[in-house]
């Protein structure tokens, strides 16, 4: 028997909006400081001067200034931080921490090319002190970070660690070029662009990393961005006025042909942010650079804003999810909230460079209310399109429009449904309901989202949910296939309803069933014998878990063609907020 597998990975579009506060202030964020190194004061310095930044905030320790160090050091290093925090009443008070360069960048316990390693990068680990995550530092492996795919913003009384992110480059002056084009509540140009550069040669082996590129450029551009996706062979360099960046690095099997050591010799536009597949990318930021894999160092020699590195080997499932960091990052949250969510692990090998308040805006603008669910649903018996979501507080609300945009017309921007005002609940604690039905839907794809509206006039939109009609749901349709086929279910992936085709060529009787990762069946979507045909089915999977299905379809007819049975199988992931998976088998007899 012969297996042939092919996987892909795609996520949701419906997420969730943050809420970045108008007046962004540096009271929640200390610095810390190495008196034995220039570099070090210098940058301390230059940013409590440009961020005021209050001087409590600012932690003065004594330590080594090279870049690694032992756990007896670090346990020093820490204690002082920790006695500093203490004696001034900071330990609850703040929720972002920042290191300068000339502190030490990691910590060397041994192992380092290990699940179970015990070695960490130093900020991964101040992140988890005096909190509920402490007892992880130095220990053996990492720890899920509560606020992996989390969608509300960061506090440390919530979540129960730091966000610590670090300032460092090749050159003070570089860090000095990264404050001064960071910063809350940067202005982004229309001209700027998402550059997502996969590598073909990965595909076989892990084919995730690339969709979830394939991924971020679907949301992105729902909500209006541009972004380019390169899925050949070439490793894109020299592009101009970019915002956002993901690329294999030296890990691409074809960087070679157009760079050296994988630098894009890209020019970045204020705010920019990175991310790289590539192990031990966050290595060293001194001079001259010692390579092997490429380093994070050289796009801040570049010129972008933000980037996450590897201070040794951190394995795939701890590099950033960017389709999560990206969404993130466009809706209102902050860099060190983006980078985190996107992150699943503390007390492991990651650091992320950047002011951790740094931000862009621009339209949509993040609600005032914190919405708990959205969701549009196509009813095939009535051809309308339910919409429901739920706040869990609002905040001077007015009311919500519905809008949709025809994803077939190119441009087409959103606009309000007539009639579709449904009124607010003004400002509320109490968890609230909402619905609206949009009758007489056209067949098409579509995208809906909300316009919110304070009591002010304030205009504020949720991010976009797309919504496939089909008018002809379960009606055999004209055309007589010649093959038997599962296509590929669409909108892939969905939340909560999802559209299945099948085609017969000769009359079948067809099973169509879904299970959960555990075997168990769900749902029986067909049972019937059909004659020759294309046919569609709806699976609302309302009141499902988010996770991955299996949807079965256990025709084993006799091909004489082929003299072989065939069986096919689709996964299909149904996330909340998660990556979709999806593997089509054939076996043959």
């Amino acid at each position: 028997m012969r297996i042939h597998f092919g996987t892909y990975v795609i996520s949701l579009l419906l997420i969730q909006s943050g809420k970045l506060t108008a007046t962004t202030t540096y009271d929640d964020v200390a610095v810390i400081v190495n008196i034995n190194s220039t570099r070090s004061l210098a940058i301390g310095n230059y940013f409590k001067a440009a961020r005021s930044i209050p001087e409590v905030n600012i932690i003065y320790v004594s330590t080594d200034t090279t870049e690694e160090i032992d756990s007896s050091m670090f346990s020093t290093l820490r204690s002082q931080i920790e006695n500093h925090l203490t004696t001034n009443n900071l330990v609850d008070a703040l929720n972002y921490i920042v290191t300068t360069k000339g502190v030490p960048l990691k910590v060397n316990r041994g192992n380092t090319y290990s699940t179970s390693s015990p070695s960490s990068s130093v900020e991964s680990d101040l992140a988890c002190m005096l909190g509920s995550y402490e007892s992880f530092v130095g220990s053996e492996g990492r720890v899920t970070s509560p606020y992996y795919y989390q969608s509300a913003n960061f506090t440390r009384a919530q979540f129960g660690f730091y966000l610590v992110t670090r300032l460092d480059g090749y050159t003070v002056q570089q860090v000095y070029d990264i404050i001064d084009r960071s910063g809350p509540e940067i202005s982004v140009s229309p001209s700027t662009s998402f550059v997502f550069d996969q590598d073909p040669g990965w595909n076989s082996l892990l084919p995730s990393l690339n969709n979830y590129m394939a991924t971020a450029r679907t949301i992105l551009e729902g909500k209006g961005k541009t972004v380019q996706l390169d899925e050949d062979t070439t490793y894109q360099t020299g592009v101009k006025d970019v915002i956002g960046y993901v690329s294999w690095g030296s890990n691409d099997h074809y960087a070679d042909n157009y760079t050296q050591y994988g630098i894009p010799h890209n020019t970045w536009a204020p705010g920019a942010i990175a991310e790289t597949y590539v192990s031990t990318s966050g290595r060293s930021f001194e001079m001259p650079p010692s390579y092997g894999q490429s380093l994070v160092a050289d796009l801040i020699d570049e010129g972008i804003s933000g980037v996450k590195g590897y201070v040794y080997e951190p394995f795939t499932s701890s590099l950033v999810l960017v389709h999560i960091l990206f969404d993130r990052y466009t809706s209102g949250y902050n860099l060190a909230e983006s980078y985190y969510m996107a992150s699943r692990y503390l007390s492991w090998m990651d650091v992320i460079i950047g002011d951790p308040k740094t931000s862009i805006d621009g339209p949509p603008g993040p609600l005032p209310v914190q919405l708990h669910y959205l969701n549009a649903l196509y009813n095939s018996s009535s051809q309308s399109v339910d919409i429901t979501w739920g706040t869990i507080s609002e905040v001077n609300n007015y009311g919500f429009y519905t809008q949709w945009r025809d994803t077939t017309l190119p441009g087409t921007a959103f606009i309000d449904i007539p009639n579709s005002f449904v009124p607010g609940n003004g400002t509320t604690v109490i968890p609230q309901d909402y619905s609206w039905t949009h009758s007489n839907v056209p067949e098409g794809v579509f995208y809906y989202r909300l316009r919110q509206i304070d009591l002010d006039g304030t205009t504020h939109f949720t991010d976009a949910h797309l919504v496939s009609v089909d008018i002809t749901t379960n009606v055999q349709e004209k055309s007589t296939p010649t093959r038997m086929d599962l296509a590929q279910n669409y909108p892939n992936p969905f939340n909560p309803s999802t559209t299945i085709r099948f085609s017969l060529a000769r009359s079948s009787s067809i099973t169509l069933k879904v299970f959960n990762m555990l075997g168990e069946e769900v749902a029986t979507l067909v049972d019937d014998a059909k004659q020759p045909g294309e046919y569609r089915t709806i699976w609302n999977a309302n009141g499902m878990a988010s996770g991955t299905y299996s949807i079965a379809w256990p025709c084993c007819r006799w091909r004489q063609e082929t003299s072989s049975y065939e069986l096919w199988s689709r996964e299909i992931l149904r996330p909340a907020q998660a990556d979709l998976r999806l593997t089509l088998w054939r076996l043959e007899k």
